[in-house]
């Protein structure tokens, strides 16, 4: 079962505080929505890109890479001591920026968190609502493979105990 996803419109709603918990969280959220319109939040989206460091061109693989995406988009996740982190590399600038940001918002908690936020916070920031379909498509499927990362590392715990 393939965890990249097509992605419907989705309507905005607010975010618990609970999932902003770290300060890191709660500022990326406030800012984006602290802006007026789709295009500041786009340019925010994409000036914010280069302080990330891309993934590593070694993990750049076939493997890693989403299906059906017309700009190159390769993501990995990880949990390591029940922390999930996320990194990704993007052809386009607006899809590494988007997806940067979904990264940074996911990434730093443990999978029990992350499978229990699901997709509020991409909702209530309305990432969607900023974005072609093409590019929906890079964000629902990245959103769905960090979903699947969490979910893999609480089975594999499991199995562990």
């Amino acid at each position: 079962m393939s965890y990249f996803l097509q992605c419907d419109s989705l309507a905005v709603m607010s975010i618990p505080q609970i999932y902003l918990r770290l300060d890191t969280h709660r500022e990326l959220v406030e800012e984006l929505r602290s802006l007026d319109t789709a295009e500041d939040q786009l340019s925010y989206l994409m000036e914010r890109q280069p302080i990330h460091a891309p993934l590593a061109v070694d993990m750049r693989v076939e493997s890693q890479k989403v299906p059906g995406c017309l700009s190159g988009l390769w993501l990995h996740g990880q949990c390591v001591d029940s922390v999930c982190t996320f990194s990704a590399h993007s052809e386009s600038s607006l899809v590494q920026g988007v997806v940067s940001f979904l990264c940074d918002i996911y990434g730093g908690r443990p999978p029990e968190e992350i499978i229990a936020i699901g997709d509020s916070i991409a909702q209530a920031v309305n990432l969607d609502g900023l974005l072609s379909v093409t590019r929906k498509r890079a964000t629902s499927s990245t959103l769905a493979f960090i979903l699947h990362t969490a979910s893999q590392h609480i089975s594999q715990q499991q199995i562990a105990s």
